[in-house]
């Protein structure tokens, strides 16, 4: 699949228009062509590129080679790592995927701290240094519901949220606006359940205050209800009654209907002045600062006879995008980027990259799609955990190790269950025929092979060099990549090339 590269602005000095629409067309073709360093679930925000003077007469290909130059010369951080004022420095910012670099953000966010750095802009296109915390939130919310991966990534960061406190979750939900809850709610279709690990506690403060104050009809308390369950926190009605939260298990504090560790204002002024009161960062942190200057500057080479063209362009990566830079360079974290204690393990779900005898494992994806597993879940005749258990089956059968990345693909432990398990098996049965009639090979021959598999929390990137290319696999398209798989809950991509430096 094609990296998606997006560009911010795009400055380009010529003699005349045409001149100048002839070197637009030329750096789009470049852009679709050139092989920048690294793929996959990885996303990179460079904030400036410069391409040396080129003729109207250049090729596509040329620029390519020229962009690509230009792009190993830079040297990417770590956004998770540093500071927003290192950010701000930086020429190059790298994330392990898209949810990575909205975690970034909200923890800048909810901790009161400056978050002028140019990066983010261009990750949340709705997003502004001199938003309140409240349009911050919402901006980053409705910016990971626009993602495929949606499903995956909203109750992932919701989870970070609450995590934080109900004031956090109170400010978002106050900032909601229109059909913003009916948005959220509508990326979060198809969920895996639970979809990321809940802390009940947490949860149960945020619901019993968004029942009480907002209702237990309203578009928001219902998103914040279906992400509790998909974080597996039982749900219960809450309701606006102390008594009835009381007996919940959650006292309600003395003057306020409010349930939890502290007291929520009601309006959504006052809960996002009370989000920088109660957070992490200094109190009272600017708000209304100005963007960080990130425009590219044209050259001033002037332009002669030979209709030379002077490129400058800022490249983005909007969601999805996968080109990436020589190896992060990571730097000590700022005092903004913190957590309270218990949020850690939710913001810092890390990307694991490791070896695997397995690496044929994800193959079977689009061969149970052919079959009609999809289908099957949706209309109920399968059980939803089925396709986990029939890759645990699989591994199991050909003796794959127990410290393989594949297995992490399995959900284990899982309850025993005969009935899903002979499910499973007859599903594994059916796979085995298709791939003995369709692609003369086994199930071992398909699955058992070295690769490097990359795991995020939305995502799942299967590298294998170019000379592992098998055509009997490309030939029944079993290697084109699936993209957002539902029931894996994460994108799947495939990738064939040389080991990188």
């Amino acid at each position: 699949m094609l990296a998606e590269r997006s560009v911010r602005r795009l400055s380009i000095r010529a003699p005349d228009d045409a001149l100048a629409r002839r070197g637009g067309f030329l750096i789009e073709d470049a852009l679709r062509t050139a092989s920048l360093p690294g793929d996959g679930a990885g996303l990179l925000l460079v904030r400036r590129v410069r391409l040396p003077p080129f003729r109207a007469s250049a090729s596509p290909q040329q620029l390519a080679l020229q962009l690509e130059a230009a792009c190993r010369e830079a040297t990417a951080l770590d956004g998770t790592a540093i500071d927003d004022a290192a950010l701000s420095r930086a020429a190059a910012v790298r994330f392990a995927d898209v949810l990575a670099a909205h975690l970034a953000l909200t923890r800048l966010i909810l901790a009161g701290g400056p978050r002028r750095a140019w990066c983010w802009p261009l990750l949340v296109k709705a997003y502004r240094p001199a938003l309140g915390s409240g349009a911050a939130l919402r901006a980053v919310a409705l910016s990971l519901a626009a993602l495929p991966e949606a499903p995956a990534a909203l109750p992932h960061w919701a989870a970070q949220l609450v995590a934080h406190g109900e004031a956090a979750c109170a400010t978002l939900l106050l900032a909601l606006e229109g059909d913003d809850a009916a948005v959220l709610e509508r990326a979060c279709r198809g969920a895996r359940r639970p979809a990321v690990p809940g802390a009940p506690t947490h949860w149960q403060a945020a619901l019993a205050w968004s029942a009480a104050r907002l209702g237990a009809a309203d578009e928001r308390h219902r998103w914040l209800r279906e992400m509790a369950r998909t974080c597996g926190v039982a749900v219960h009605r809450w309701t606006a009654s102390p008594a009835a939260a009381g007996a919940a298990g959650l006292q309600p504090l003395s003057g306020t209907e409010v349930l939890g560790p502290r007291p929520i204002p009601a309006t959504r002024e006052a809960a996002q002045e009370h989000v920088g009161r109660n957070a992490l960062g200094p109190a009272g942190a600017p708000d209304d600062i100005a963007p960080a200057a990130n425009a590219p500057v044209a050259s001033s080479s002037p332009l002669g006879d030979t209709a030379e063209l002077h490129v400058t362009s800022s490249i983005g990566a909007a969601a999805g995008q996968r080109e990436t830079l020589p190896p992060a360079v990571a730097l000590p974290a700022g005092q903004g980027g913190e957590l309270p204690a218990g949020t850690q393990a939710v913001a810092q779900d890390a990307a694991i990259d490791a070896p695997t005898a397995a690496g044929g494992l994800l193959f079977m994806v689009p061969l149970l799609a052919r079959l009609g597993l999809p289908e099957a879940l949706a209309e109920g005749r399968a059980q939803p955990e089925l396709p986990q258990r029939l890759f645990a089956l699989l591994l199991q059968r050909l003796a794959i190790d127990a410290e393989d990345p594949a297995w992490l693909l399995c959900d284990l432990p899982q309850e025993p269950d005969g009935e899903a398990d002979r499910q499973a098996a007859g599903w594994l049965g059916r796979c085995r025929r298709a791939l003995r009639c369709e692609v003369r090979i086994g199930l071992h021959t398909l699955v058992c092979r070295p690769a490097a598999m990359r795991i995020t929390p939305t995502h799942v990137d299967l590298r294998q060099p170019i000379d592992a290319v098998d055509l009997r696999i490309r030939r029944a398209g079993l290697d084109l990549d699936p993209g957002w798989v539902p029931w894996l809950g994460r994108v799947l991509r495939f990738h064939y090339g040389r080991a990188e430096q």
